[in-house]
């Protein structure tokens, strides 16, 4: 009876380690840390990354401001935002982002901010002596860059001084799925007569807010073109396309008198017209303009 319950016993602890090796097989690894800098100063600063439900994302070294003690003095680099990021790993639209931090000691400040492609802000976020800062999201679909900055404070053999020791990382991620165009515009607040009346089809206040005003718009991902149409009361169809090239997050209403476009006709008999503008974008989404803010929805053709 020993021995067959001994048997049974090296069965299930074989078994067991056979498990736990396919797992250690088949787990898939964290990618490899980025390779320093060869223009950095060794030994290295800080290495910071994101962990979030879908993976580890390393990020590209920025900048940094360091007291090394061999030099005795802060040596600080720039360079150009987001310059070191090549590639866009797919994340996950909620949840919590963890920044994992590889120092010796922890930071005495964490900073971290998501910016959309077109540059807006979403996420401004600082957490003090914290060993895990956790980000909490909720992401459209897009492409985002994220930059995290690391403060430490330094002993100069008598007390800790300011400024501080400071490293920054800049991330990419990628959300999946299908984004819908949207924008956000500004205008002028100029009074007087806001109406428009065309003289000819080539005039610029064809594509203005009205005869005042300026409108500018941020889109949340690149637009290639603007539509215009116009219609007359007696079914008579106005249909001009400008392009953006190259594509743009930022519009500007009236677009340029030198915006290059394509109309299916050179002139329209007098009258009014209800207008239409929308912003068309590489992916084929289109967003109305004509239905936000204070745009006005039709104009006069003919002799002011």
């Amino acid at each position: 009876m020993g021995k067959e319950s001994n048997r049974w016993v090296l069965l299930v602890l074989a078994m067991l380690l056979f498990s736990l090796g396919i797992e250690a097989c088949t787990r898939e690894a964290d990618p490899p840390a980025p390779a320093w800098p060869d223009d950095w100063p060794v030994p290295p600063l800080p290495v910071m990354a994101l962990k979030h439900p879908s993976g580890m994302v390393w990020g590209s070294p920025s900048t940094y401001c360091w007291r090394f003690e061999s030099r005795g003095e802060r040596t600080c680099t720039e360079a150009d935002s987001w310059s070191g990021i090549t590639s866009y790993p797919e994340g996950v639209p909620g949840g919590q982002i963890h920044i994992r931090i590889d120092a010796e000691t922890l930071p005495e400040n964490v900073f971290a901010q998501i910016y959309s492609r077109n540059g807006n802000i979403l996420v401004d976020f600082r957490e003090t002596n914290t060993e895990y800062p956790i980000l909490d999201v909720d992401l459209d679909p897009g492409d985002y860059h994220i930059r995290v900055i690391g403060q430490w404070q330094y002993w100069d053999g008598v007390e800790y001084n300011k400024p501080y020791n400071e490293v920054a990382y800049e991330f990419g991620l990628n959300v999946p799925g299908e984004l819908a165009l949207r924008s956000e515009c500004a205008n002028t607040l100029v009074g007087g007569d806001l109406a428009i009346s065309l003289k000819s089809l080539d005039d610029p206040l064809r594509t203005a807010m009205d005869n005042a005003n300026g409108m500018g718009c941020k889109f949340n991902k690149p637009v290639s073109g603007v539509g215009l149409v116009l219609k007359g009361k007696d079914g008579i169809t106005y249909m001009e396309t400008f392009s953006i090239s190259p594509p743009s997050f930022n519009v500007g209403f009236p677009l340029p008198e030198n915006a290059v476009s394509e109309r299916n006709m050179e002139g329209l008999p007098p009258g009014i017209y209800s207008r239409r503008i929308v912003a068309l974008a590489e992916d084929g989404d289109e967003w109305e303009v004509t239905s936000h803010g204070n745009f006005l929805t039709s104009i006069t053709i003919g002799n002011r």
